[in-house]
């Protein structure tokens, strides 16, 4: 059956409760839907057979780092979907074995307890793939060679990417960035991450001159604004819609940006997202440090818990080097 079908009947099923608990439902899953498709699985062509316990858990993941809700939204949403797989479990829908079942039960209590889902490792991408994703964005062509619109739009895009690439930002904390934030002397930002914590990222050279290039570029757009520039977002909308206001991305811009530049790339099969980027930033930091710590502040995580999964990451490395080189 398809995921979309399950997901309405499911809702329908729901139907016989309060209308909070529909209304409630009925967001979570939407938001799964979402998360489904920004990892290349179309609820409303896919079979149930596509997920695993991996991708169920995943959603966690992504309502953390990528849409950026709260532990108490999280948890009504997994609720809805946790209802959902056991929807399809009575129904025998759900093709998963008993042990499997059991991985997913026990992964929804870990997060509950503020912990990442088990056995989740990040897919950082390759460095030649880094620097394919930089390329297209540099190698965008121009449908009207003059338009002003189209050049800022390109000229953010490779800011962008560069700049996910080397600070580790979460989309949440990229976004919010305002002008007076940036440390010319130390090529740096101070950001505030979740729950309201201020730490400091650094630039590469290549990513501060991106994005210098690319306010400079601003100048004329900035100054008609009537707003004073320390004030004004890092990276702003270049779509018509926003005409002359100098607006700031959400979220859902960025993932889309990286997205069409995946595609371009040849990298679309990848599932690359802002996220990936994050975690390539993550495992080079690691790589080159062997320090949590470091990398834990870096990144701007609270609990070690979460960072320690970049260790395991260097384990597998050091692992399929072995066999390269033995094999």
């Amino acid at each position: 059956m398809l995921i979309s079908d399950t997901i309405e009947r499911y809702l329908d099923d729901a139907a016989t409760g309060s209308s909070f608990t529909r209304r409630t439902y009925r967001t979570a899953m939407n938001r799964f839907q979402e998360y489904l498709i920004v990892k290349r699985v179309a609820p409303d062509v896919s079979e149930v057979e596509r997920l695993d316990v991996d991708r169920l858990l995943g959603f966690a993941t992504w309502l953390l780092d990528e849409a950026g809700i709260g532990q108490r939204t999280l948890h009504t949403y997994l609720a809805g979907l946790v209802g959902w797989v056991n929807f399809l479990q009575v129904r025998g829908w759900l093709p998963f074995t008993p042990q499997e079942l059991a991985r997913f039960q026990e992964g929804i209590k870990r997060v509950r307890r503020n912990q990442r889902p088990p056995d989740l490792l990040p897919h950082p991408p390759r460095q030649e793939e880094m620097q394919a994703l930089v390329d297209a964005a540099r190698e965008t062509p121009l449908r009207r060679e003059n338009d002003q619109r189209e050049m800022l739009a390109k000229l953010r895009d490779v800011a962008i990417v560069e700049v996910l690439r080397c600070t580790g930002l979460r989309v949440g904390e990229m976004v919010k960035i305002s002008r007076k934030q940036l440390d010319d002397e130390e090529q740096a930002s101070w950001v505030v991450g979740k729950r309201g914590k201020v730490r400091r990222v650094y630039f590469d050279d290549r990513a501060w001159g991106a994005m210098r290039r690319y306010l400079l570029e601003r100048q004329a757009l900035d100054g008609s604004s009537g707003r004073p520039i320390a004030d004004l977002p890092l990276f702003a909308r270049h779509d018509r819609r926003a005409s002359d206001r100098v607006l700031p991305l959400t979220t859902e811009s960025v993932q889309n940006i990286i997205r069409r530049l995946a595609e371009r790339a040849d990298l679309a099969a990848k599932g690359i997202t802002p996220h990936a980027l994050r975690h390539y930033f993550a495992t080079r930091i690691y790589q080159t440090t062997h320090d949590l710590a470091v990398t834990q502040t870096a990144l701007g995580h609270s609990n070690p818990n979460t960072t320690r999964i970049y260790a395991k990451l260097e384990d597998n490395a050091v692992r399929d080097a072995h066999r390269r080189a033995f094999d």
